[in-house]
This record gives C-alpha cells, sequence and structure tokens, in this order.
C-alpha cells in the first residue's frame, strides 16, 4: 500500500502539492463549521418541536377536560335541584324554561330531558344563534315541535316540525338506559341538521326502587373543538386533529368537514381517507406503526418522511372517566423550523465558496514563485540526461534554492565521469549474456525436442520454467478422464507382421493426438490401441467435461478418415469406443528420482475404464458426475444401469449423441437393419471374462444378421441362461452338414436390446476377413 502511495504522490506537481493542503484545510474548517452549526441547529429544530407539541397537546387535552366536563357537572346539578325539589320534571313546561336559561350562560347546544312514557322537554341553542324549545308527548303524535321564544325563555311561534321520531333510538338515551350509569353517547348527527355532529352526556335518572324514570342528556357540537383547533397558535402547515381509536376524526384543525355526504346522508369520515395529506399520511403511518391505534397506551413522539420532507408528530392519549377514549395527534414539518437554517448554510457556502476563490489564487502566486527555479533545474536534469553535459544550471531566489543548484553542479561532473565508466562496463556485460542466453536457448530447445515426443506440451513447460515442477509427489484434484479403445484390434493385430500393426497404431494414434491436442486434452499415456487422457491436469480450467466431451465426439468423427486409409491398405475398418468419468484423483509426478512419469491414480480412473468397456464401437459413454458438470448441452441418447467391477452399487451411464452449444458436433448416424435369414448359420460361442475366455461352450444358432449385429438363439435349451448384457463373446462358425467347428475366431458384445426367449442380441467387434466376406455374401442375399 505504501508504494502505491509514493507512486501517487509521484505522479503530482510540485504547485499542486503546495496548493492542495492548504486549500483542504480551508474547505474542511469551513465546511466542518457549516455542518456542525446544521446539525446543532437541526437538534434545535427537533428540541423546539417536541416543546411545541407538548405544549399543544397539553392545551388540547386541558380544554378537553374542560369542555367535555361541562355537561356531566350540569347533569349532576340538574339531578341534585331533582332532589332538593327545585326541579320538577313532571312539570315540563317549567323543565324547558329551566334548561333554556342554563343554555344562556353554559357553552351547549342542547339540553333535554325524556321518560319512559314517552314525553320530551329540550332546549336548543341552534346553529343561526336562535333558542327554541323542543316538545315531544303522546299529543304531537310521534313529531317533536319546535317553539321559537321569547326573551324571557316564553314559547312563542312553531318554527320547526320533525316527523316519526322515537328519541328511545336515539344514542343519547339508549346507550345510558343500557349502561345504567352516566355516559357519553356514540357521535351521532341530528336528524333536522344534517351536517351537525354532536356527543351527549347522557344521565339515566332512577326512583327509589330502581325503576328508570328518564334520561337526561347535554350535546356538545364537536365543530366547536374544530374551531378551538383552529385558533391555535401553531405554525402555518401544522396540523393538530382528534381520533377515536377506530380511526373516525373528531376534530380537527383542518378546514375539512370531519364527515362526508354519500347519496345525501353525511357520513362519519375516517382520519386514513382524509383529503388533508398530512393528516391521511400521519394516520397511515400510525396505523403501520402500531397495527392498531387500540395499541397506542401512552404518548408517543416520532417522525416520518413525507414528499422527501421530515414530519414531527406526537400521539397522546385523552379518557375520561365517563368512556371518552380519544387520541389527540400533532403533526409539525421539520421545514417550518428549518428555513432559517437552511438560509444560514447558503450563506456558509457563499463564503465558503469566496474563501476557496481567493485561497486558490494566493495559492497558484505563491506555487508559482517557488516552483519556478526548480522547474528550471528540471530542465536542465533532462538535458543532462541526454548526455548533454554543457548545462547552465540557474539559481532560485532564496538561498535553499542557490545550495541546490551548487550540488547539482557537482554532481553533474560526477556523474559525468561514472557514466563513461559505466557504459563500458555495460557493453562487456551485454556481449556476455547474448553469449550465456543464446547456449540456453539451444539446450531448452533441444529438452523440448527430445521431451516433447514422450509428454505434453504444458508438462515439459511446466518441468522447464519451474523447478518445483520436478518434485516427486502429488495433488487431489476433481478432473475428467477420457479413455479410449480400438474394438477387436488385438485379434486383427495377430494377423499381420509387427511393422504393419505399428504402422496402423501410429497412423491411427497420430489423427487422435491431433483432436485431443485441439482440445487442450494431456495425453497421460498410449497403452498398445488405447489412450489416456486427462482434462484439468496439469492445468484446470472452467470447462473441463465439456472438452472432454467434444473431444471425444470428434475423435469418433474423425474415425471416417483413419478408416478411408485402412480401406486404401485393403484393411478392416477400425471401431473405437469411449468412456469418460469425472472424480476426485490424485495427479503428480510418481516414480523415483531417477525415473519419473507424470501420472494419475485413483478409484475414479478405474472406473473410467470400466465404463469404457462397455461401449461398442463409435459409441461413447459418460458417467453421470461427466454429465452433471458439462450441463445441457451434452445431447443423450440412452441411459443404462451398471454396476462394475469394484463399485457395491449400480450407477448410471449415458450414451453421448453429440453436444451443442460453441461446439455443435454430433455423432454420424448409419443405419443398421437386421434381416431375418432363410437359412440359419449354426455357431459355438464362449465368454469373455476381461482377457480371460470361459471353459464353458454353448451352441446357437444366427437367425437375423446386419453389416455390425446379429439376432442369436440359443439351442443349448431352455435351462440355460442367456448371457448377460454388456457381455464380450468369442463366436466360431459350424459346418452347417457335420458341425465342424470353424478355425477363424469372431469377437462381439452382447447388446441390452430387449429378445424374445431364447433369444439375444450382439454387436460385433472383430470378424475376419473371409468371415466378413461370407457374412456380408449372406447379409446381402437376405436383404
Amino acid at each position: 500500500m505504501g508504494n502505491n502511495i509514493s507512486k501517487f504522490y509521484g505522479k503530482l506537481h510540485l504547485r499542486t502539492i503546495i496548493v492542495v493542503p492548504f486549500l483542504l484545510q480551508l474547505v474542511t474548517a469551513v465546511g466542518l463549521t457549516g455542518w456542525l452549526s446544521f446539525r446543532n441547529g437541526q437538534e434545535a429544530v427537533n428540541e423546539l418541536a417536541t416543546q411545541l407539541q407538548v405544549e399543544i397537546g397539553d392545551r388540547v387535552g386541558q380544554h378537553l377536560d374542560v369542555y367535555l366536563a361541562t355537561p356531566h357537572l350540569v347533569n349532576k346539578i340538574n339531578v341534585n335541584a331533582l332532589k332538593l325539589g327545585f326541579l320538577n320534571f313532571k312539570d315540563l313546561e317549567k323543565t324547558g324554561k329551566y334548561f333554556w336559561k342554563q343554555l344562556q350562560v353554559l357553552n351547549v347546544s342542547y339540553i333535554v330531558f325524556a321518560n319512559t312514557k314517552g314525553e320530551y322537554i329540550g332546549a336548543y341553542h341552534r346553529n343561526n344563534g336562535i333558542y327554541s324549545i323542543d316538545i315531544f308527548n303522546p299529543s304531537t303524535k310521534g313529531k317533536i315541535i319546535s317553539y321559537g321564544t321569547d326573551g324571557k325563555g316564553n314559547r312563542t311561534k312553531v318554527i320547526e316540525v320533525v316527523d316519526n321520531y322515537n328519541f328511545k333510538e336515539e344514542p343519547w338515551y339508549a346507550d345510558a338506559v343500557r349502561s345504567g350509569k352516566p355516559v357519553w353517547s356514540q357521535i351521532y348527527q341530528y336528524k333536522d341538521e344534517k351536517t351537525t355532529l354532536a356527543i351527549s352526556a347522557s344521565y339515566p335518572i332512577y326512583d327509589r326502587n330502581k325503576n328508570l324514570i328518564g334520561v337526561m342528556g347535554i350535546d356538545l357540537i364537536l365543530s366547536q373543538v374544530s374551531d378551538f383547533l383552529r385558533n391555535l397558535k401553531v405554525t402555518r402547515e401544522a396540523k393538530v386533529f382528534i381520533l377515536e381509536r377506530n380511526g373516525l376524526l373528531v376534530a380537527s384543525s383542518a378546514p375539512e368537514k370531519p364527515f362526508t355526504f354519500i347519496n345525501g346522508e353525511a357520513k362519519r369520515l375516517k382520519a386514513s381517507e382524509s383529503n388533508e395529506p398530512l393528516i391521511r399520511e400521519t394516520t397511515q403511518n400510525l396505523m403501520q406503526r402500531f397495527g392498531n391505534l387500540n395499541e397506542i397506551r401512552n404518548s408517543e413522539r416520532f417522525y416520518f418522511n413525507l414528499n422527501g420532507k421530515r414530519e414531527f408528530v406526537q400521539v397522546k392519549t385523552w379518557q375520561d372517566e365517563y368512556g371518552l377514549d380519544w387520541l389527540i395527534v400533532v403533526v409539525i414539518p421539520e421545514a417550518e423550523f428549518m428555513k432559517r437554517i437552511h438560509a444560514n448554510t447558503q450563506t456558509t457556502i457563499i463564503l465558503c465558496a469566496g474563501s476557496l476563490i481567493i485561497a486558490i489564487f494566493l495559492g497558484w502566486k505563491t506555487s508559482k514563485w517557488i516552483v519556478k527555479p526548480i522547474l528550471a533545474l528540471n530542465n536542465a536534469a533532462k538535458k543532462i540526461s541526454e548526455r548533454d553535459w554543457e548545462q547552465k544550471i540557474p539559481t532560485g531566489r532564496s538561498y535553499e534554492i542557490q545550495q541546490l543548484a551548487k550540488s547539482f553542479k557537482k554532481m553533474t561532473l560526477h556523474l559525468k565521469e561514472s557514466f563513461e565508466n559505466l557504459e563500458q562496463k555495460v557493453k562487456d556485460r551485454t556481449a556476455q549474456l547474448a553469449e550465456a542466453n543464446s547456449e540456453l536457448e539451444q539446450k531448452n530447445a533441444l529438452i523440448r525436442k527430445v521431451f516433447g515426443r514422450y509428454l505434453t506440451n504444458e508438462i515439459v513447460a511446466t518441468l522447464i520454467d519451474n523447478l518445483e515442477g520436478l518434485k516427486l509427489g502429488g495433488e487431489r484434484r476433481i478432473i475428467t478422464i477420457l479413455t479410449s479403445d480400438l474394438r477387436g484390434f488385438t485379434a486383427t493385430s495377430e494377423r499381420f507382421p509387427a511393422e504393419k500393426v505399428v504402422e496402423i497404431l501410429n497412423f491411427y494414434l497420430e489423427h487422435m493426438a491431433d483432436v485431443i491436442t485441439k482440445y487442450q486434452g494431456t495425453i497421460d499415456e498410449f497403452m498398445g490401441d488405447g489412450i489416456l487422457v486427462l482434462f484439468g491436469a496439469p492445468t484446470a480450467r472452467e470447462n473441463d467435461a465439456k472438452r472432454a466431451v467434444a473431444c471425444a465426439v470428434e475423435m469418433q468423427l474423425a474415425m471416417l478418415k483413419v478408416n478411408e486409409q485402412m480401406k486404401t491398405w485393403s484393411l478392416p475398418p477400425l471401431e473405437m469406443g469411449i468412456g469418460i468419468n469425472t472424480g476426485e484423483v490424485v495427479v503428480g509426478n510418481i516414480g523415483s528420482e531417477k525415473r519419473t512419469k507424470y501420472g494419475v491414480v485413483g478409484s475414479q480412473v478405474n472406473l473410467t475404464y470400466r465404463i469404457e468397456s462397455y461401449t461398442i464401437g463409435g459409441q461413447i459413454l459418460i458417467s453421470e458426475s461427466t454429465l452433471r458438470e458439462a450441463g445441457e448441452i451434452v445431447k443423450i441418447k440412452g441411459q443404462k444401469q451398471v454396476q462394475p467391477k469394484g463399485v457395491n452399487q449400480l450407477i448410471s451411464i449415458y450414451d453421448v449423441d453429440g453436444i451443442g452449444g460453441e461446439y455443435d458436433l454430433f455423432l454420424t448416424k448409419a443405419k443398421d437393419e437386421l434381416f431375418r435369414l432363410s437359412e440359419v448359420i449354426p455357431i459355438q460361442y464362449t465368454i469373455l471374462d476381461g482377457k480371460h475366455i470361459s471353459s464353458n461352450v454353448w451352441n446357437g444358432t444366427l437367425v437375423e444378421l446386419s453389416a455390425k449385429e446379429a439376432k442369436v438363439s440359443n439351442t443349448n435349451g431352455e435351462g440355460d441362461e442367456m448371457p448377460p448384457p454388456m457381455t464380450n463373446i468369442r463366436l466360431k462358425l459350424l459346418a452347417p452338414n457335420d458341425g465342424r467347428v470353424g478355425e477363424e475366431d469372431i469377437y462381439a458384445k452382447v447388446l441390452e436390446a430387449q429378445a424374445e426367449k431364447g433369444n439375444f442380441y450382439i454387436h460385433f467387434t472383430f470378424i475376419p476377413p473371409s468371415v466378413k466376406e461370407k457374412l456380408e455374401e449372406i447379409y446381402k442375399s437376405s436383404s
């Protein structure tokens, strides 16, 4: 990290180094001061908002305490007057005047008494300022008749008649009767003034025997609470509102009414559906924060963001002994207090920008005065670096620069002498290194040429470039292993001279090696006609499994060229089987200090050989782990369950048809149709176990034949078992007349294809030329 910092500073101009730190100090000081000022202002705003919210909440609570206590206090006074005989509810006319006089001095809108006989007397202070007395009794025939009054409370003319009125269904009467004690009614609307929402303080009155006499009620108009909230001195954008626990709006400081009209009927408004954004969003935030308004038990303060701006919220509970349980909510936008702070911040930014401009100018002038002689020395140094030794060394305006110039002049003289001596030494040493390098390149070329015939280029490069590559030892690594083998080549090789066998193998292996090299495979070894290839060692790549499958497909396609040459040599075509497996093995240098081989060991290598042993000519079988690593681009045409030797359970192997994606390689599909023989061909066959031939001999007949396959019928008897699928067998043809056994051996593999009982299918892996000609004649005549 220290080197990186040094490199960074090394690229900076001296003028920048002089000016920038000074500017950074200035900007940091001014910016930090402005930030601290802003933060302190913001904290002061939070504190002020909290104090204001507490004060407003307390004032609203005190107002509710006084305003809502009045009706119940008047009810108690009237009940006491009744008990003392000053008030007689049997004389409803005097009672009406008494209520009328109370309205003159009390801040209530309606005082009423109704008895169980269906009689009703009330005094009403209407919204238009008129005082009226309302009467309801059996003589009014279900109507409330409202009379205007004079200055003494005497009734005058009828001013309103309300039909079909049943006071016993009204909340102020029904709630009191139901509870049997003084209560608040539900908030309800007047039938004659539908835009008026009221709440009644109801008081049930009983005689000495606890029999209900009637209910006295006093109404409060809730719009008076809203008027009080609007007159509070908060801020211009602040909102104060009161909620019931069910979310319905009781009153608010907003001009919006706490109700809405639906089909001509007034319906109370939910605060969460208010047209006032601040009231609506605050209520929704309360419900999200607490889940339910009933969960708010104490005074709570918090803030939320509305349109990117903070809103301070205080919610306070208000309750009384008669059952009211309301929430007082005070919302104050932070922006109301932040205007002055933002103005101060703008002033700070302007001052900071002005200071920065002045500092840049002064720094530039100062640095220019300091740097000018240093730049002259730098130009002189550049000329000297070009061996222009005769330079005039400039002197500066300060003592330090003058001393630097003198030292520079002395250094120039010493450099001139040293350079001349060094130049000669470099010439001599360069000639020596060139000679040594030429010898080393010749030796490396020889090593690559000699060892490249026995090892892959990657392994040779590792040995030459890295001495650690010579050490014995290995490492565990997940790689993909490919092994191939020619079907029936052992029997073919026995029919030709050794020189011809080697010529065939060299031609075949040359083509296979070219394909393997193309796909960056490492040829671990040639084993006669077999090849062992590693993908992922010594160099691991992400697509090892994919390249292995693509390599196998192209190897099978390359067999077409190989067999064209075999045909030119008048030799039978070769067939190759390939097995591929992916798993963990040990790879590295194996052997001794005298003799070392880069190789691979492990059970996964043996499993690969087992998988290859299940193949027939032209087939590629891969393990489940290879299919999983290679992915969906591998195209499969078949799957089988096998249990190879040394494996304790069944495994799945897959028959590859090709590979898509960037490789786009697919095996050719040769048509090989079986035809039933008009005359069956008698045979004897024995089962091969590895390289060993079983001593048991079975009889059978070839009943169907194609160019590469046949169907065998077992003639030994129903009790004899059929050879298991994937088994290698050796066949001999029998003379049709006397049953003599032929001398030529035919080799084949039992296929998995289902045949009727006592029959099985085989794929020929080797047919001697003489026998092949005979079978081809029979096949052509049958087809």
